[in-house]
């Protein structure tokens, strides 16, 4: 098994349950490989180049990792499973999906032989993404959001963040073609 896990994820937390997550894959039987992600599309780097020599690789960190990883994985011709321990300051993602957010839980649910749960994977102009993809008004507060507001002030720090954004807030020209028709209009806020 491959393990990425982001280090600053959800204020740190993941570095003081490492040895618990551990230990569940060791008594799953599995010989892991530990690779705490370096910075910004690292968990993407590692994925394509090292996933494709793994049966598994499971990620460890917010909504953020997950993505990466996915989008590493997705340029492999066989990926292996993924699985996921969520860490991150909001968690979205493992929210939507029921995924448990106590570590040794999630740990177990990640590295369980059975058979895995399949989920949409989606592309925006060639780019997957796994839970959602938006554009307009605070869709950049995720990514704008400073590593630091967040290990301080946790969720707070993306209400923050996007108090802030109000003032640059302003209408998208989109047209929409779906199978009933056209829509074209201004728009602040799309998510599919």
């Amino acid at each position: 098994m491959l393990f990425l896990y982001n280090p600053t994820a959800g204020k740190g937390r993941v570095t003081a349950d490492l040895a618990a997550v551990l230990d569940v894959f060791t008594k799953a039987g599995y010989l892991t490989t530990v690779y705490p992600t370096q910075g910004k599309a690292d968990a993407t780097r590692i994925a394509a180049e090292l996933g494709g020599q793994f049966d598994r690789v499971v990620c460890s960190g917010g909504d953020g990792t997950l993505s990466e990883t996915v989008s590493g994985l997705m340029q492999l011709d066989h990926p292996p499973v993924l699985g996921y321990i969520p860490f991150g300051s909001t968690n979205d993602c493992a929210t939507t999906l029921g995924l448990s957010k106590v570590p040794r839980q999630a740990a177990i649910a990640a590295a369980e032989k059975g058979i895995p749960t399949p989920i949409d994977i989606g592309r925006l102009n060639g780019s997957p993404f796994v839970y959602v993809a938006a554009f307009g008004a605070f869709t950049k507060v995720a990514y704008g959001t400073s590593q630091d507001l967040k290990k301080t002030f946790g969720h707070l720090a993306y209400v923050m963040e996007g108090i802030a954004s109000l003032p640059t807030i302003s209408p998208i020209h989109l047209k929409v073609e779906h199978d009933k028709g056209v829509i074209e209009d201004d728009f602040f806020f799309g998510m599919v």
